[in-house]
């Protein structure tokens, strides 16, 4: 949704693409530290995380969403 690519944010997080492609496909869970930094990221991109009562949400401003992603676009649409 921020139209930025995995190398990206491996770049702003310092840290290989192999530990992010196992995060997002539950092959293993980074460093607490690791986590940190990837949040940070993403957070700097745009990118907001809030805890609700079914675990952790992610938000993009309709302002930083990307308009090379199908889903940002349907968001900042209104769907």
């Amino acid at each position: 949704m921020l139209g930025i690519s995995q190398e990206e944010v491996c770049k702003r997080a310092q840290c290989g693409r192999k530990l992010l492609n196992d995060f997002e496909n539950k092959i293993r869970i980074p460093s607490p530290e690791k986590i940190s930094d990837l949040r940070r990221a993403l957070e700097e991109a745009g990118a907001r995380f809030f805890m609700t009562d079914i675990g952790i949400a992610v938000a993009v401003h309709p302002e930083r969403a990307s308009a090379r992603s199908p889903r940002a676009r349907a968001l900042s649409s209104g769907f």
